[in-house]
């Protein structure tokens, strides 16, 4: 019984169990698939059971719709009640002069019927093509399984590591009142604060993605919280003598937004800037407003990669000419439109970059 005549290489031998009160049709059923399967039989309904409980392995099962006592679709009944067997393909055995009747067997839950006497190239297709489609199934099924176990265990850890995180960070804040060197407190504080937007902000991604965040706007004054993520990436500005420079009408701008998330927005799209902004030039950022809107847009010098723009949005999109992790876009663009706005971007004669977002005015 090699591997070659196996129609599912990736796993066990299919089980075949077949389910007839005539013992030649078993006999003449198994011959025909015992060199590809292995095979199982029960001459009455009682047995079936037996041997469906004892194994949880079994693919299919070919099943005699004419049997004494139990007949084949009770039995089927039975197995399609039982969540530990539902999911077993069934094929009705049935003679020519009940195929009327298999439309009760459909009904009960069987996958297909096979008429008697046996054609030996009609039962080994029919059988090889719902064994694949069940195993399929399977594989799908505990594909699922191991997909929302990794997303529980993953959420599960972002709780973890944002707890265990968050106290020593808060520890250091509540203490930088004892240094004596304002200037290194500062420093300290703007860095600390800076993990502690990243940490919030990744379980924030993360609910988003699933749909689950809990979204609860108010007003959020643009100026104040721009000045805030300019003051956040003073570490990656200074060092390449980049000037940021804010641009407003005389009346203040307020977003209907949450400010943490807000904020988050900013910084993403203004750090991404001064990566990819050469040294010495001039950030400009604008706040705007609409009868309904309110606006702010970030421009740096340094076009987007041609063959990045159309996938800029995209998670882990990156390219030799910026760096980072790849997320600053995707997650502003995923935050922008959880908060009902809208985020896009232009290249300006090839030299310059322009994000802008809008989001719903207070």
């Amino acid at each position: 019984m090699s591997g070659e005549n196996n129609p599912d290489n990736h796993g066990a031998e299919p089980v075949i169990l077949i389910v007839d009160d005539e013992p030649g049709n078993i006999d003449l059923a198994s011959s025909i698939l015992r060199p590809t399967y292995r095979t199982k039989a029960a001459t009455n309904a009682t047995t079936a059971l037996k041997i469906i409980k004892a194994d949880a392995n079994i693919d299919l099962i070919l099943l005699d719709v004419m049997m004494p006592k139990v007949n084949g679709f009770e039995l089927c009944r039975q197995l399609k009640r039982d969540a530990l067997t539902a999911n077993i393909p069934i094929i009705f055995l049935t003679a020519k002069s009940q195929v009327e009747d298999i439309t009760e067997g459909f009904k009960l839950g069987a996958v297909d019927y096979i008429t008697k006497p046996l054609q030996p190239d009609v039962l080994s297709a029919r059988v090889k093509t719902h064994v694949q489609l069940h195993r399929s199934q399977k594989l799908l099924a505990d594909q699922i399984t191991t997909l929302k176990e990794n997303a529980r265990l993953r959420e599960d850890i972002e709780r973890l590591t944002h707890h265990d995180l968050k106290g020593p960070l808060g520890v250091i804040l509540f203490e930088l009142n004892k240094i004596g060197d304002k200037h290194v407190a500062n420093s300290i504080e703007e860095s600390v604060t800076n993990v502690l937007n990243m940490i919030n902000n990744s379980l924030d991604i993360f609910k988003i993605e699933n749909g689950t965040y809990p979204l609860n706007p108010d007003m959020v004054d643009l100026e104040r919280t721009i000045n805030r993520a300019i003051k956040s990436v003073r570490y990656l500005s200074k060092p390449k003598n980049i000037a940021i420079e804010l641009n407003k009408p005389d009346e203040d701008i307020y977003a209907l937004a949450e400010d943490l998330l807000f904020l988050s927005i900013v910084n993403n799209l203004l750090k991404n800037a001064v990566e990819a902004s050469p040294d010495n030039q001039t950030i400009r950022i604008t706040i705007s407003g609409s009868d309904d809107m309110a606006c702010f847009s970030i421009e740096n010098q340094g076009a987007i990669p041609e063959d990045l723009r159309g996938s800029i949005f995209e998670k882990y999109a990156t390219s030799n000419l910026v760096r980072g992790s790849g997320l600053g876009a995707y997650s502003a663009k995923l935050m922008t439109e959880a908060q009902n706005g809208k985020i896009c971007f232009n290249v300006i004669n090839e030299e310059k970059t322009r994000f802008e977002v809008k989001l719903p005015k207070y």
